[in-house]
């Protein structure tokens, strides 16, 4: 399987608009890496994602909460965000993981395609 610059392109303007439509703004810059070996892995990382909020909390050293906001962000959008990324590439995704860190604002989503493991369960 190959990931084109046109799909990894597509993948960046999608994340921004559905973490723009989730979370009330969307990131600065979203920069967009793909792997070529088996398996592949597509990962996403946006900078500057920390809502006012989250970055008030982290401020005031509640950086636990901020990770425990997003993990349920992450959980209750995940589906949005594998029916965007499986639209984009026409492949199904394998494993999804996703994080935030809570000083820096830097979020990573990782998409693995792999042919030898079974596509991510539908929840």
């Amino acid at each position: 399987m190959r990931i084109t610059k046109a799909q990894r392109n597509a993948v960046a303007e999608k994340i921004t608009s559905l973490e723009r439509a989730f979370y009330g703004r969307g990131p600065r810059n979203v920069q967009v890496s793909v792997s070529d070996d088996e398996p592949v892995s597509l990962v996403v990382l946006s900078i500057d994602t920390l809502t006012v909020a989250d970055s008030v909390l982290s401020e005031r050293g509640y950086r636990g909460s901020v990770i425990t906001h997003h993990e349920a962000l992450h959980e209750a959008t995940r589906q949005d965000f594998l029916d965007a990324i499986e639209g984009i590439v026409g492949e199904p995704v394998t494993a999804y993981l996703a994080q935030v860190h809570p000083s820096t604002g830097y979020a990573v989503r990782v998409f693995v395609f792999s042919s030898e493991v079974p596509a991510e369960p539908v929840e």
